[in-house]
């Protein structure tokens, strides 16, 4: 009896198998524009550091760390060797820093060093502690951020241009997760705070170099398929980013009278336009799909559509 209810069981899931379609999750590799775009591959970079009459010895190792992560992660964001961006300190006297009035000034730093794009990090401040109580208790103790904004200003000056081209205020926060028990005791500075301000600082700075390039990010896509030939074939096409192969047979199957397995072809087609930066036409063919038959995945895929087409737009 044993036997014949797992033989029992089995049939039934394939012909569940068979009524409905499987959803296969593909990892894809999508673009995302740059937020802030500058062109800086070919391009001779350095990065600059002011020497000040009077500055903390926190600000000036936080100011160092920024500045050598920043030309680390440029060297890299412009397929260059690591160290190929060079990090050069100077002294302005009684010159105001942090303001676009000093293109003469900047020209010569780049003259002297042989660099046509300059990027002036002006500063690097850490501000006051503060705390924040999150309403989150656990075994009689409660969770609270022990938080520091953190704020930068970078400037950046094409020589080829002769002119300031990106004024960039950096304002972020670090934070620390503290665990405390729910009656008294204050929160403590953590005796690794100024090891965590530098990790933050670089990570900061080699967030603001890529924002300055497109960037790839892994994404998961959804794709139906049918255990029949005809959509095992365009799966295998689509599995090998064969779109064009893989819309030939869709488009075939999109002219089906099964109304669920048309929905399904039309989402394929969507994706596969995506796939080849065809926004209009992929949403052309997702609201085919949802006119057809309505597949649960559909909203959140027009969500994501309509994101693309905003940062495509934009940028």
């Amino acid at each position: 009896m044993k036997a014949i209810r797992t033989t029992g069981l089995l049939s039934v899931l394939l012909l569940l198998s068979a009524c409905g379609p499987l959803i296969n999750i593909m990892e894809v590799d999508v673009r995302l524009p740059a937020t802030r775009p500058l062109n800086i591959l070919g391009r001779e970079m350095a990065v600059f550091t002011p020497q000040y009459d009077s500055v903390s010895v926190t600000d000036s190792v936080l100011l160092y760390n920024f500045a050598q992560s920043l030309a680390d992660a440029l060297s890299s964001e412009a397929y260059l060797s690591p160290g190929s961006v060079p990090v050069f300190s100077h002294h302005t006297g009684s010159e105001a820093l942090g303001t676009l009035e000093q293109p003469d000034y900047v020209h010569r730093l780049a003259l002297e060093t042989g660099t046509n794009l300059v990027f002036m990090v002006d500063s690097v401040e850490i501000g006051g502690f503060f705390t924040r109580e999150v309403s989150q208790v656990e075994d009689d103790y409660k969770l609270q951020y022990l938080m520091a904004p953190f704020t930068s200003v970078v400037r950046v000056y094409d020589a080829e241009k002769v002119e300031f081209i990106k004024y960039i205020p950096l304002c972020d926060t670090v934070a620390w997760e503290v665990w405390l028990p729910s009656e008294g005791e204050h929160v403590s500075i953590p005796s690794t705070a100024f090891q965590d301000l530098q990790r933050a600082s670089g990570y900061f700075a080699q967030e603001l170099a890529e924002t300055f390039m497109d960037q790839w990010e892994t994404q998961d896509r959804v794709i139906f398929v049918y255990e029949k030939r005809a959509w095992n074939l365009a799966y295998n096409h689509a599995l090998a980013f064969a779109w064009d192969e893989a819309m030939n047979i869709w488009m075939e199957l999109v002219k089906g009278t099964n109304t669920k397995e048309v929905a399904c072809a039309a989402f394929n087609l969507a994706l596969a336009c995506e796939m080849q930066g065809n926004f209009e036409l992929a949403q052309k063919w997702l609201d085919l799909s949802q006119k057809t038959f309505e597949l649960p995945e559909t909203k959140y895929y027009r969500e994501l559509l309509q994101d693309r087409k905003k940062q495509k737009i934009l940028f």
